[in-house]
């Protein structure tokens, strides 16, 4: 599962983000379930594994409990609502979806704009789902890769 989401990131030219964090309450949530983990990497952390300064966070959700599946697939499926769909791929029951999201918003305090990107990379299966959200600006697809496979 983990080589077909590689697979994908490398097959993709990456896009976009929202400024909302609707990731956030689900990591908070599946961190303190049986048969979940979850991952938060700040940019400091990602600096030193080598990401640009322009990656500013990745979370990570991981659910090996088949009865909470339905319930993460729903929770995912509401939240993707707002996001483009940049690639599905049904394989062998398990389903992988790729999406992205871009927010231009003015910057702290100085003049003009900043774009953020945030792409949502989802694998569901069965018995097992992965849900990975990388935001910043100016992401590069082999850094996300390399990111992921530190992980």
């Amino acid at each position: 599962m983990k080589r077909l989401i590689l697979l994908i990131m490398l097959c993709l030219p990456m896009a976009a983000m929202a400024q909302v964090d609707h990731i956030a309450p689900l990591v908070d949530k599946y961190s303190t379930m049986k048969d979940c983990s979850t991952v938060v990497l700040s940019s400091e952390m990602l600096k030193s594994m080598g990401a640009n300064a322009g990656v500013e966070y990745m979370q990570v959700i991981a659910v090996e409990n088949s009865t909470l599946i339905g319930e993460l697939r729903a929770e995912i499926d509401s939240i993707a609502k707002g996001y483009n769909l940049l690639m599905s791929v049904n394989s062998n029951g398990a389903i992988v979806k790729v999406y992205s999201v871009t927010q231009v918003y003015k910057s702290d305090g100085r003049a003009g704009r900043k774009e953020m990107q945030e792409y949502l990379i989802v694998s569901i299966a069965d018995d097992e789902g992965v849900v990975v959200r990388l935001v910043g600006n100016d992401i590069k697809l082999n850094e996300a890769t390399s990111i992921f496979n530190r992980l």
